[in-house]
């Protein structure tokens, strides 16, 4: 029996050590399918510690896991609005720029930085652009006419059930990207909060027959032939494209952008949940460097922030022409909109927008 507690003992101690080696630990929220897992890896190995990944679906979700407090994240990646809304309750801490030597305003894109200036002030001090992009109207090309349809009609798919008849349509499931989707069919800005109007994008959105609600798994599904046309994210068009043509399989989908849009950018930011802020400014002036950001954006299918990755992007015989589609890069979209936080009372109604939409 001792040899057996003896042996026992040994591994336990063997399992602690080996915990004790990996270093301590940082929690990191994100959207899945958002970050590349060699860099994570490589993070890992150069500074001896061990990344615990966390995703959520969206903002909200995100948004409801810093605030709980339950884990105790030193970055997450939220998008503009969202870092407004976290901003403005607390929930967010300063950077110590001198942690930060890669975060310089001049190496970012000249048109996402006139964004951030025109934003709500003190962003810049709490959040570093990840990537960027806008919304798209993804759809499948193997249906003829469609793209005709969806180039001429724009967001109208959306909400033509006649333009649409014998098609399967499918939303993404999040109330500021379905209430987006109506405002920009029916014309009105993406930050209003008029009673009549958002009374009007209710009654639209719970008038439509989706084939389904989705998020990440509309690229999916489109790109599968088992939908035609999905709102989704510019990036997400980007990230099953290079997955396709990596497998080497036939394409058979395409995105539409229209040119009077939503631009959104995702930004690293510290919580004050974290526990570990000065290896938190580490993963992120990691994330900033410009290799490490230009193998990102090259796996993960988004489009980078930094100039530079952009521009190597750009040299690279394997992207310089599929990168032509990226939002704003070739001027294609006149009006963009980014989304600002509205408040809880206007929150509150987006969800309950989107709920009776869903039935």
């Amino acid at each position: 029996m001792k040899k057996y507690v003896a042996v026992l003992l040994i591994l336990i101690s063997g399992l602690f050590l080996s915990a004790c080696q990996r270093g301590p630990a940082l929690y990191v929220l994100n959207w899945s399918e958002y970050m590349s897992d060699d860099l994570i890896a490589q993070f890992e190995d150069e500074f001896g510690v061990r990344v615990v990944l966390e995703t959520a679906d969206t903002n909200e979700i995100m948004y409801t896991k810093i605030k709980a407090k339950t884990t105790k994240f030193d970055v997450a990646i939220p998008s503009d609005y969202m870092v407004h809304k976290l901003y403005q309750e607390g929930l967010l801490v300063e950077f110590d720029r001198e942690l930060l030597p890669n975060y310089q305003s001049s190496l970012f894109d000249d048109q996402l930085e006139t964004l951030r200036a025109d934003y709500f002030e003190g962003n810049i001090a709490v959040a570093a652009p990840y990537f960027w992009g806008s919304l798209g109207i993804m759809y499948n090309t193997s249906k003829v006419g469609l793209q005709d349809l969806v180039e001429s009609h724009g967001w109208d798919v959306f909400f033509d059930a006649e333009l649409t008849q014998g098609y399967k349509v499918g939303m993404y499931n999040s109330s500021r990207d379905a209430i987006a989707a109506a405002e920009l069919y029916l014309g009105y800005d993406l930050n209003t909060t008029d009673d009549a109007k958002l009374t009007e994008v209710q009654n639209l959105l719970k008038d439509q027959s989706y084939h389904t609600w989705g998020t990440d798994n509309l690229k999916t599904m489109v790109s599968e032939g088992n939908l035609d046309i999905a709102l989704i994210y510019s990036g997400d068009f980007f990230d099953i494209l290079y997955a396709t043509m990596e497998d080497n399989i036939d394409i058979t989908y395409d995105m539409f952008v229209p040119d009077i849009n939503n631009v959104w950018f995702d930004a690293m930011v510290i919580p004050t949940t974290s526990q570990n802020q000065e290896l938190a400014h580490q993963f992120i002036n990691f994330m900033l460097d410009p290799d490490n950001a230009y193998q990102n954006a090259t796996e993960i299918g988004y489009c980078p922030a930094l100039k530079s990755a952009y521009q190597a992007m750009v040299a690279d015989p394997d992207y310089t022409d599929i990168i032509a589609d990226y939002p704003y890069y070739p001027g294609t979209i006149s009006q963009g909109y980014v989304y600002r936080d509205l408040g809880p009372t206007i929150y509150q109604r987006f969800e309950i927008i989107l709920v009776n939409a869903k039935g």
